[in-house]
């Protein structure tokens, strides 16, 4: 399978699709974190460590 990639050409257009990207994966981490089967104080242990990894 071929797959054709068409990345933004300006520095605005990349920075948008960069945003965009973030915003889904918190979206994704936040419906995975809301279907586990866990109490809220770990959930938000979770997203503490997430944070923190990411500074």
């Amino acid at each position: 399978m071929n797959v054709v990639v068409h990345y933004p050409k300006d520095e605005h257009a990349v920075e948008n699709l960069k945003e965009q990207v973030a915003v889904l994966h918190g979206e994704y981490i936040y419906s995975y974190l809301s279907k586990l089967d866990i109490p809220v104080e770990e959930k938000i242990n979770i997203i503490q460590g997430i944070r923190e990894a990411l500074k």
